[in-house]
């Protein structure tokens, strides 16, 4: 009897000296990739989405109820990503695009980020929004496809979508990680500085 119940205590110390062995181990565990390509087919009929305003926007309440605006609730699976991300997953491509063409997605009076899956790996992911921009305060003679691009991507940070030049309008991928900006100064090739608004919206 004394026997055992030495073995045992010898055996429940060996177990708790090599917990306290890895007690300090904070080395990350290193994560494998997988074939991109079986990723992307797995996801292919995905979005991914984000909100923006946690403090009066809820993942939840997204899942439960814009399914169902869209008029796909018994098409779509919803899941919570955590971090305040979602992913939607449809049964066809024409489901899936007739959503994207919805945009921008809003949700309790706040924007919500809504993209197709990519494999990416960030916390922000994903953080783009497109934005109908019109540019004010330039000369019409001025409103080149080349100088709307510019402006474009400066306002976007990014590169333009879709383009009017006749109207000066364009669409443009805003980084949502960022402070939106309705005007910048332009200068003209004689040196001239001109005041420059943007219309922008979703």
């Amino acid at each position: 009897m004394g026997s055992s119940y030495m073995q045992r205590s010898s055996h429940l110390g060996d177990i708790i000296g090599k917990g306290i062995l890895y007690e300090d181990d904070d080395a990350p565990i290193k994560l494998m990739d997988q074939d991109n390509t079986l990723l992307v087919n797995e996801f292919s009929l995905s979005l991914i989405g984000k909100i923006l305003n946690p403090k009066i926007q809820n993942v939840d309440k997204i899942l439960q109820k814009m399914p169902s605006q869209w008029g796909m609730e018994d098409r779509i699976t919803a899941n919570d990503l955590g971090n305040g991300k979602v992913l939607l997953n449809f049964s066809s491509e024409d489901d899936l695009n007739s959503v994207l063409r919805q945009f921008p997605f809003h949700f309790n009076f706040c924007m919500f980020v809504l993209v197709r899956w990519k494999p990416i790996v960030h916390d922000d992911y994903p953080w783009i929004i497109p934005f109908k921009v019109q540019v004010i305060g330039i000369p019409l003679h001025l409103w080149t496809d080349k100088n709307l691009r510019n402006i474009g991507a400066r306002l976007g940070h990014f590169h333009v979508d879709t383009l009017e030049v006749s109207e000066g309008r364009m669409l443009v991928d805003v980084d949502t990680r960022r402070p939106l900006k309705f005007s910048r100064k332009v200068e003209a090739k004689d040196g001239m500085r001109l005041p420059l608004r943007s219309n922008m919206r979703c």
